[in-house]
């Protein structure tokens, strides 16, 4: 009769549950490698996600149709743009092209009054401050009425919006371009006909259009409000502000420059 090991059967043992204890914590828990792999296929997905859209906005063809006009049609806008007409009687084709063409032809005017006013800029601010001034007007203040009708419940696409403003800056421009012709220094009636002729009609025209979704008449009332000052003000400040602004950059640039060139003077040379 063979004697029994039960010394050798419970080391056995042993060795098995520690090695079942020692196992990776999916084997002991499932229902957390399941989570895992969902969470890592919800990232992966995301991720591609985010790199499509990326990819889809930074191609050029994307933008291409809004620039993609015809000349006369711009030119039927931009006549257009003078002329309020009730909101459903406005049909709004948004792009890119006249507005930018616009923005541009505005840079131009801002530094030929510049010029013509005998207003000397030293330290190359003029371009850029002319530059970033107009595009940003462009961009903040349709900003601003995107965001003032979508909380006044009369919501319109950014696009629209942009472009509508961007036409409206054809009076502006035909503002500046008089005054630096025509216009004295010393006496602003001529300024304020040419703003009543012109910039009131078409920012009026850009209001209509901005209320067009609404269905309150007081916020109508108030979108009306807010583009014909958020125009006129943009104006007013290009024909009294501007060069104000433009000058103090001027000096702000030309102190800073002097003090690096003193603090270069003082260095001792190697």
């Amino acid at each position: 009769m063979e004697p029994t090991y039960y010394g050798q059967e419970t080391e056995n043992t042993r060795q098995r549950s520690n090695s079942n204890a020692g196992g990776s914590p999916d084997e002991q828990n499932p229902q957390f490698g399941m989570q895992a792999q969902l969470g890592k296929m919800m990232w992966e997905a995301g991720s591609k996600q985010v790199q499509d859209t990326f990819q889809s906005y930074g191609r050029i063809d994307l933008f291409r149709p809004y620039f993609d006009v015809d000349p006369a049609e711009v030119r039927t806008r931009l006549i257009r743009s003078f002329i309020p007409r009730k909101p459903s009687q406005i049909q709004v084709s948004p792009d890119l092209y006249g507005p930018t063409m616009l923005v541009l032809t505005m840079v131009a005017l801002l530094l030929y009054n510049m010029k013509t006013s005998g207003i000397v800029i030293q330290n190359g601010t003029l371009m850029g401050t002319a530059m970033f001034t107009c595009f940003g007007s462009w961009m903040l203040i349709s900003g601003a009425l995107w965001i003032a009708c979508f909380l006044l419940a009369a919501e319109q696409p950014f696009l629209t919006i942009l472009s509508s403003f961007g036409y409206s800056l054809t009076s502006q421009c035909l503002v500046l371009l008089l005054t630096s012709l025509f216009h004295s220094s010393h006496d602003h009636l001529f300024f304020f006909v040419l703003l009543a002729s012109f910039c009131v009609p078409s920012a009026l025209r850009m209001g209509l259009i901005v209320c067009n979704q609404s269905r309150l008449p007081a916020n109508r009332l108030l979108l009306i409000g807010i583009a014909i000052a958020a125009h006129l003000l943009l104006i007013i400040y290009l024909h009294f502000g501007f060069h104000v602004v433009l000058e103090e950059l001027d000096e702000m640039v030309g102190d800073a420059i002097v003090d690096v060139n003193a603090i270069k003077e003082t260095l001792p040379v190697a």
